[in-house]
């Protein structure tokens, strides 16, 4: 009995260590390399200085960038919390709801998904081009070219511009995990509503949101993190320009660590994108815990 115990035991272990070794080299050593960079002033080169906390105070107290940045990181995120997610939710509902047409729309808002980023924001960089662009031209067509802008230069819109090719090209991601979790649901609680005498909109609010309270969690947890990593799209369509207006944590990074040769910024500004992950996550969680608690 205890030998199988005991193989049982190995059986485990040596089945979860190619796992946990990759986990930890690929992670783990990664992550506690960035927080030793971030304390050092080094171009990649030259003799390593350490600062310790230096990187991190000149970021927030003299550089002139910095809080742009974290103002348009921030802006990005709410763009998914208050546009993208109840999007997707609403579409999910509706797609939900349809009975001719299901799996052609399941498939149709998917498809921008497993598109190239690097394709999307080349895509939108033509669409918003000011000369040919087909959003100048449109609007000049119907007689509103007071609109007209210059949507990828102009430093009052062009964070927008960035912004709304990632919305529209994720969207469909969320709409596909909240779909699957409407399709969760029991018919019977539907059906019994239905029998009842509510509407759609009273399934939607008493039924449906209630039923996938944690996977509207988890998009959000999602949601917020992949923003503070945002950089593909934005990068390919403005490289940050002009100035630090389309600027984003992980843009800002990658021109601090490998454009101006600064590894330990760079680093520096790694870390705090990791830092404001954890943060959003545990705030998240301790919102829906509170929440829960009062339902």
């Amino acid at each position: 009995m205890n030998s199988r115990k005991t193989r049982r035991k190995l059986f485990s272990f040596f089945f979860q260590l190619p796992s946990v070794f990759l986990y930890t080299v690929f992670l783990i050593f990664p992550a506690i390399a960035s927080l030793y960079y971030a304390l050092l002033k080094w171009d990649g080169i030259s003799e390593k200085i350490f600062v310790g906390l230096g990187n991190f105070s000149e970021l927030l107290f003299s550089d002139r960038y910095f809080g742009t940045v974290l103002g348009n990181t921030f802006i990005s995120m709410l763009a998914g919390i208050l546009i993208q997610l109840p999007l997707a939710l609403i579409l999910a509902y509706m797609v939900f709801r349809t009975v001719k047409g299901f799996r052609f729309f399941q498939s149709a808002y998917f498809v921008p998904v497993v598109i190239s980023a690097t394709i999307i924001g080349l895509m939108f960089s033509l669409f918003f081009n000011p000369v040919f662009g087909p959003v100048n031209t449109l609007l000049k067509d119907i007689g509103m070219e007071n609109l007209t802008q210059n949507w990828l230069s102009d430093p009052k819109i062009v964070l927008f511009s960035v912004i709304l090719p990632g919305v529209w090209q994720y969207l469909g991601y969320y709409f596909i995990i909240l779909l699957a979790a409407m399709q969760s649901i029991p018919k019977e609680l539907i059906e019994s509503a239905v029998i009842d005498g509510a509407n759609t909109v009273q399934i939607f609010h008493k039924i449906i949101i209630p039923n996938i309270k944690g996977m509207i969690q988890v998009c959000i947890v999602i949601n917020l993190t992949g923003s503070i990593k945002t950089f593909d799209i934005p990068y390919m369509m403005t490289q940050g320009g002009p100035g630090a207006s389309s600027t984003f944590l992980s843009i800002y990074m990658y021109k601090e660590a490998f454009i101006d040769s600064s590894i330990g910024r760079g680093t520096a500004i790694a870390v705090c994108m990791l830092l404001l992950a954890i943060g959003v996550t545990v705030i998240v969680n301790l919102l829906f815990a509170w929440i829960n608690r009062n339902d």
